[in-house]
């Protein structure tokens, strides 16, 4: 599943780029800015917060905010309710993000996959007697595994 948003960008006088999502600030009444270093990373920061507002909504089952149209977004109004005094950028601009909601499912979703493990006996009975949370701490070992052999 593919969302696409309208989105602001403002360039700074140093380069960098300040980033609005307008849609999923209003509808989810969340900070949905980002920025980036130079174009490029501004763009991927803003798939990425994309990503992560739409997942967290569709794993709670809660409905994903409609796109407006980009011509009914202005910069120049977006700009007056930021309220920010002597904002030195060199110039802004909208454009459409698409973001390939499954892409980020399959990396970051938060879905339970369930797995068979097989453990000596002796351990099983040892933890079940010490009431170890098996899931837990099978995914915290991943982690570690995971993490520390990079």
């Amino acid at each position: 599943m593919k969302v696409i948003y309208p989105v602001l960008f403002f360039e700074e006088s140093n380069g960098t780029y300040s980033v609005f999502v307008p849609d999923l600030e209003k509808e989810l009444n969340v900070s949905a800015t980002t920025c980036g270093s130079n174009l490029e990373e501004a763009m991927n920061m803003t798939e990425e917060l994309i990503a992560g507002l739409v997942l967290d909504e569709m794993e709670e089952k809660n409905k994903i905010p409609i796109a407006s149209k980009i011509e009914d977004l202005s910069l120049e109004d977006y700009e007056k309710s930021l309220d920010i005094e002597d904002w030195d950028y060199k110039s802004k601009f909208k454009t459409y993000i698409v973001v390939d909601i499954n892409q980020y499912a399959e990396k970051w979703g938060k879905e339970l996959v369930k797995k068979t493990v097989n453990i000596p006996k002796w351990i099983n009975s040892k933890a079940e007697s010490l009431r170890i949370n098996f899931s837990k701490t099978l995914e915290e070992a991943l982690l570690q595994k995971i993490y520390n052999e990079k």
